[in-house]
Order: structure tokens, then C-alpha cells, then sequence
């Protein structure tokens, strides 16, 4: 009985080392099989690694070809308008600045746009030699340059309709400034001529009822220098009859 035992004890020894080495053997096969599987693959991607380079370097030589086409064309381009690469891109970044200034007056009031008058018109130079250069039918700037002049014409339409700034004078005292409209007038800071008098006198009617009567600190609007209209030569020869009547003299006193 006992030598039955040791017999099914050594039958199941064996039993069990077959089954662990047919499972070891099925992990071999399992193992095996997967550095196959992922060998291939390998292999696979570096096939498409490898044409992937090949494409690269074929795509870099095209660059190559096209950049050096390009820079041949862009030369014969800066020929043809007489200029550098230096010079385009100068005229470009003036192109620019100027577009900037002008689209900054366009937004302003037309008082604001009239106090900077001078400043505008200034610009026609700038804006003149622009547009002469050849640089301005280039194509990258021909739009602009079209533009800039639009809108400059613009800004000049406004400013047409500015009105200087109207001169003043406040009248001093009779006893200290000896202040009257022919005083004023003569005045070096005014006209420099007392026969323009009456260029204040008609621009203050609505302050100055009667030419020999004006009055300390009234402030009076003094007209730009310029010969005597028909008004003011009409208002003068009404006073000067008016002082002839008066007087019984003649109605126009000599120069």
C-alpha cells in the first residue's frame, strides 16, 4: 500500500512538471511571436522613417531652388523701379508713418484739425514726393499711396473752411494809452497805418456806435491786414461827411 502511495505521488510529480513545461513553452511561443510582430513593425517604420527623410531632403532642395528664383525675380523687380532693398523698404515704413498721421488729423474735430493747420499743410511736400517716386506704382504700395492722397485731399477740403483766429485788442484809457481807432490802427502791432481805422470800426459795429467814442477794456475784433473793403471805405466817407456837416469843412480830409 505504501509503495502505491510513492508511485501515485511520483505519477503526480511528473503530471505536474509536464503541464509547467508545456506552459513555459507556451510562453516562449507567446514571446517569440510578439519580438517578431513588433520587429516587422519596426522594420516598417523605419522604411517610412527613411522616406519621410528622403522627402525632406528633396523638399529642401526645392526651397532652396525656389528662394534663389525668388531673389533673382526680386531684383530685376527693384530694377525695374530704380531702387534698393533699402530704399523699398524705406519708402515703405515713410508710406506708414505718414498714413498714421494722416488718419489721426481725419479723426479730429474740425477745430482741433484747424489749430493744427499748419502742421497739416506742411505734410504736402512729404505727400508730393511720395507720389513722384517710382516706388508708387509698386504694387505693394500703389493702394496706399492712392489712399494717403485721398485723404490728404480730404483734410484740405476741411481745412479750406478754417477761420483764422480773430485778432484782439482791449482799449486802454485815453489819460494813459491814448487809445482811439486811429491810435490803434497806427499802432505797429495793428496796422501800422491809422488811415485803416475803420477796418476795426466795421468789424465792431455791434460795440461801436459812433467812431470817435470807444471805451476802456472793450475787447475789439481786429481784422487781418489788408486794404480797405468798399464797406469800411463807405463807413469812412459817411463819418467824414458826417464831420463835414458838422464842421462845414470838406467831407474827406487829406492823407
Amino acid at each position: 500500500m505504501k509503495r502505491l502511495s510513492i508511485l501515485a505521488v511520483v505519477a503526480l510529480f511528473f503530471a505536474i512538471s509536464s503541464v509547467a513545461s508545456a506552459q513555459e513553452k507556451m510562453k516562449v511561443d507567446d514571446w517569440q511571436a510578439q519580438i517578431t510582430t513588433l520587429t516587422a513593425q519596426r522594420d516598417s517604420l523605419k522604411n517610412v522613417l527613411d522616406q519621410l527623410n528622403t522627402d525632406v531632403a528633396n523638399l529642401k532642395n526645392q526651397s532652396t531652388g525656389l528662394d534663389q528664383q525668388y531673389q533673382s525675380e526680386w531684383q530685376k523687380y527693384l530694377g525695374m523701379l530704380g531702387t534698393t532693398e533699402d530704399a523699398f523698404k524705406a519708402y515703405g515704413l515713410t508710406l506708414q508713418n505718414l498714413t498714421s498721421q494722416i488718419n489721426n488729423y481725419m479723426q479730429m474735430s474740425d477745430q482741433d484739425l484747424c489749430a493744427n493747420r499748419a502742421t497739416v499743410e506742411a505734410m504736402a511736400s512729404s505727400i508730393d514726393s511720395m507720389k513722384a517716386s517710382k516706388l508708387a506704382l509698386a504694387s505693394e504700395y500703389y493702394d496706399q499711396v492712392q489712399s494717403l492722397t485721398n485723404n490728404y485731399g480730404q483734410l484740405k477740403a476741411r481745412l479750406a473752411n478754417c477761420t483764422a483766429a480773430a485778432k484782439t485788442y482791449t482799449v486802454g484809457t485815453w489819460a494813459r494809452n491814448r487809445d482811439c481807432l486811429w491810435n490803434i490802427s497806427k499802432k505797429k502791432t495793428i496796422y501800422d497805418d491809422p488811415w485803416k481805422w475803420p477796418k476795426i470800426y466795421v468789424a465792431n459795429r455791434d460795440k461801436i456806435k459812433n467812431p470817435d467814442l470807444i471805451y476802456p477794456r472793450e475787447v475789439l475784433t481786429i481784422p487781418e491786414n489788408a486794404p480797405l473793403s468798399d464797406k469800411e471805405r463807405a463807413a469812412a466817407r459817411a463819418y467824414y461827411a458826417k464831420k463835414a456837416r458838422m464842421s462845414g469843412t470838406s467831407a474827406q480830409p487829406s492823407k
